[in-house]
């Protein structure tokens, strides 16, 4: 007899590769992250954090690619 495949669930979170508007440094953000996330060269705030999912600010930072 073969055995049922069980699905695992797969998380809903995710790691963001993003460019930063002011001086064009790529950093990597967590999709729900719990503190405002900034550039590692300039310190222009990217991420903006709320009760779940963070908020990538769009004026000051650009999502180039989703890891994971």
């Amino acid at each position: 007899m073969k055995k049922r495949l069980i699905p695992v669930p797969q998380p809903r979170s995710r790691f963001y590769r993003v460019i930063c508007k002011t001086c064009g440094a790529e950093n990597v953000v967590f999709s729900h992250s719990t503190y405002p996330a900034r550039c590692k060269v300039c310190g222009t705030v990217l991420v903006k954090p709320t009760g779940g999912r963070a908020i990538v600010l769009k004026d000051k930072a650009e999502i180039v690619a989703e890891l994971g």
